[in-house]
């Protein structure tokens, strides 16, 4: 199963570039090669699957959005790399994307699908409204 379908990669990316990244070899017909495609997205994800199965149970299902995106681009990045095109633009792409899904592994990060997570509780609801007089102020630091 992939992240991402093939509309979903399709959409972002010109047709005449979705031509030179899969029509290949000496048959080259001049139309976009779906078969390509589906094969670059089934590697990205099965990639993504293997840095987040440790903190998800994979396949995903609904696949959250981040994970949609970062199977795109992967599936891009890999189809870059089999026409030997200079990837140093596209490689920051791949490193975000594996970077993220190595802190999603450590549990650092979530995927944004409103897991089961419990929120955060970051005060106990008591607010401080009375102390000790400030020993500290304007008028005592008045000539310093």
């Amino acid at each position: 199963m992939s992240y991402a379908s093939i509309a979903e990669f399709k959409a972002g990316i010109p047709g005449r570039d979705l031509v030179a990244l899969t029509d290949l070899g000496v048959d080259a017909s001049g139309e976009v090669d779906d078969d390509r495609i589906q094969a670059a997205l089934d590697d990205a994800s099965a990639e993504i699957d293997s840095y987040i199965a440790k903190a998800v149970t994979v396949p995903l299902s609904p696949v959250p959005r981040i994970l949609k995106v970062i199977c795109r681009d992967l599936a891009l990045h890999r189809l870059y790399v089999n026409i030997g095109h200079s990837m140093e633009a596209r490689k920051s792409l791949r490193d975000d994307a594996i970077g993220y899904l190595k802190s999603v592994a450590r549990g650092d990060a979530s995927l944004g699908d409103g897991g089961e997570v419990a929120p955060l509780i970051t005060s106990p609801g008591v607010a401080m409204t009375d102390g000790p007089a400030r020993q500290i102020t304007r008028n005592s630091l008045k000539g310093f």
